[in-house]
């Protein structure tokens, strides 16, 4: 199983530049394109999960600005699910944002009949986006973006009404979106014959120091 270890950190600034970062590039679903390169690094203290992504884009779009849109996944877009029980295969949240930083967070058991994160506690949540206009269309210009997320455990539990495992989690990254040359990438691979992100039984583990 692939594993991440989640540095620990003091204050809410994390130091990027010595975090490892876990590659999305394992592509289950490939059709035809450039591979483009995402990456993604945690950090972690007591309170909160903090999340740095990086994505090469040549083609950048994001036309949804409301949270928890279903189309947000149509978006130039990064997604992370995980089950922070702590337990393989139970329920998940799955985390989706797009490259403007509009978001969409979701619990349950499977992909039918999810719960929504509520505005309050959605509002606990800070991001930082690279592009800072509210939607995006593709330009000449168009190479990478970079979208920081500080994610309160207390707004994990908010949404799934249960207390979070603060020692090790599982999870996968997702790579989808944009109107040209989407990406279906993963980090932990999903052996499934089409496109299913939902497969809590795929993730790989996550490990906080």
């Amino acid at each position: 199983m692939t594993q991440y270890l989640i540095e620990n950190v003091h204050n809410n600034t994390p130091d990027w530049q010595n975090v490892p970062a876990l590659d999305i590039n394992i592509y289950p679903w490939y059709q035809g394109g450039t591979k483009q390169k995402s990456k993604v690094k945690l950090a972690a203290n007591k309170e909160t999960l903090f999340i740095r992504i990086i994505a090469q884009d040549n083609y950048s779009f994001a036309k949804q600005t409301e949270l928890n849109h279903m189309l947000i996944c149509e978006d130039s877009c990064v997604e992370f699910f995980f089950s922070p029980s702590g337990i393989l295969g139970s329920s998940y949240v799955n985390l989706e944002v797009n490259c403007c930083g509009t978001l969409h967070l979701a619990y349950g058991t499977g992909r039918e009949n999810r719960q929504f994160i509520s505005l309050e506690a959605a509002s606990l949540i800070q991001r930082n986006a690279s592009i800072t206009s509210p939607v995006k269309f593709e330009c000449a210009d168009d190479n990478q973006w970079t979208v920081e997320i500080a994610l309160p455990f207390a707004a994990v539990e908010a949404l799934t009404g249960e207390s979070v495992n603060k020692d090790k989690w599982f999870g996968n990254f997702y790579r989808c979106g944009g109107r040209t040359d989407p990406q279906y990438a993963v980090w932990h691979n999903i052996d499934v014959a089409e496109p299913d992100y939902h497969r809590p039984e795929h993730f790989g583990e996550l490990v906080f120091l």
